[in-house]
């Protein structure tokens, strides 16, 4: 599979959060997490109540650009990080620890 620059988009959005004031310092990594959370559950609070699926796909689009704000703060590889995750995924047998649901 070809990436797509996760981490020219994760550069990306630290530039714009940086241009726009919001800072990516150490003493904000909680602050960052809390707000993805926010975006996360904005998202289930739009589906909730019947918003369009594009609405509630904004609302995940801002969950991502948080992600990819923090990812820069923390200074780590994004796209490495992603293909070791997923080879990890893909060798997790099915419904890897699913005890209910799934």
């Amino acid at each position: 599979m070809e990436m797509v620059g996760l981490n020219r988009y994760m550069m990306e959005v630290r530039e714009m959060a940086d241009a726009k004031g919001f800072s990516a310092k150490d003493d904000r990594i909680w602050e960052m997490l809390a707000l993805i959370h926010t975006e996360v559950s904005e998202a289930t609070d739009a589906y909730k109540k019947g918003e369009t699926l594009e609405k509630v796909g904004e609302e995940l689009i801002d969950g991502i650009i948080r992600i990819l704000h923090l990812l820069s703060a923390l200074g780590v590889d994004a796209e490495e990080l992603y293909r070791r995750k997923m080879v990890r995924n893909w060798a997790r047998p099915h419904k890897f620890n699913t005890v209910r649901g799934g």
